[in-house]
């Protein structure tokens, strides 16, 4: 698993944490939902995306790319 693919896992792992919908998660984002379910199904490879999910979240951008 690439780490772009373990980032789209672990945004799915955290949308769910927070007991969000997909839109309300790409709201919470700042993102269409149609780029939201594609984070989901190809990964995230750009690392000012992961920093948009993790301030969102709050979290460390390291969180999202931890292995769950």
């Amino acid at each position: 698993m690439t780490l772009a693919e373990l980032a789209g896992k672990n945004l799915r792992a955290l949308i769910e944490m927070h007991n969000l919908t997909q839109e309300k998660a790409a709201i919470l984002i700042g993102v269409e939902e149609r780029t939201l379910r594609r984070y989901l199904k190809d990964g995230i490879d750009k690392i000012s995306t992961l920093e948009a999910i993790a301030n969102a979240f709050h979290v460390d951008v390291v969180t999202t790319l931890l292995k769950r």
